[in-house]
Formats: structure tokens, sequence, C-alpha cells
């Protein structure tokens, strides 16, 4: 398997790989929008993993600063094999040490994905036990939604 960061050719490839692999999604908690993947292929902490078969998952990353340090942060990691996610997020560990970001932070949700928890740990991330408060402005929010804030 090869792990390499993603460019516009490979746009459509990550939607139709989005698409197969969390088909229960509601269209706004896609991450593979043309906008948002101009913007994760500039992050530097991006990857498509692909063999000569073709494309088997992607995970979606960005720096955020936090006034004295970087956090990689994961909004979204998936793949067609636990192993595929485990090698994308070994990627991203030596992407994050590389640009001398100390910390990885992973938005995981295990209904959506169990075996993403598995390569987690598989990859050296651990639960820290904190859980994510949203709230969503506008039309959607008054909907009452929370889901897809950063996953």
């Amino acid at each position: 398997m090869h792990y390499r960061f993603f460019e516009e050719p490979d746009f459509e490839v990550l939607q139709d790989l989005e698409h197969r692999l969390l088909p229960h999604l509601a269209e706004e908690e896609h991450r593979t929008g043309l906008a948002a993947l101009r913007f994760y292929s500039r992050s530097g902490h991006s990857f498509l993993a692909e063999d000569e078969a073709g494309a088997h998952g992607f995970l979606l990353a960005q720096p955020v600063w936090q006034g004295d340090r970087a956090t990689v942060l994961i909004t979204r990691a998936v793949a067609d094999a636990p192993d595929v996610l485990t090698g994308l997020l070994n990627a991203l560990v030596k992407s994050a040490y590389d640009a001398a970001a100390y910390e990885v932070a992973l938005l995981a949700d295990p209904e959506r994905d169990p075996h993403l928890l598995e390569a987690a740990a598989a990859a050296g991330l651990r639960e820290d036990g904190r859980r994510l408060f949203a709230r969503v402005l506008g039309s959607r929010g008054a909907e009452g939604a929370t889901r897809g804030v950063l996953g």
C-alpha cells in the first residue's frame, strides 16, 4: 500500500470513496466537497491510500494553531480495511512529527466506523475521555442538528 498526499486529479476518487464507504451519511456530513478537498490538499497532512488496484482510503487533517503549539486535527479517516486505516494514521503521525506539530487529535465516531478506534490504537493514538459538545447555527441548528460538526 502506498500513502501519499492527494491532488486535484484525485478529488473524484475521494468523493466516490467517501460515498461508498460511508453511505449512511447525510449529504451535509460529507467532507469531500470541492472546497474542502482543495483546502485539505494543501494542508500537508491529508493522505490517499492506494495500490495497483486503486484507492482504498483517505484521511483529511489540518494543523490547528493553539497559540503556542500546533495540533494536527484529523476530521475524516476512512478505508476499506483496518490495516489501511492504520497505515493512513501512521503516515499522518509521521507528517505531523516532521512538521514539528507534536500533537495529533482524532475526532472518531465508533458507530460510524468501528475499525477506526482499533486503527487509532495501533497507530499510538489514545482516547482521552473527552466528548465533543456542538451547536449548529442557522437552519440546520433550528432543526436540532448536531451531526457533521468536525466529522
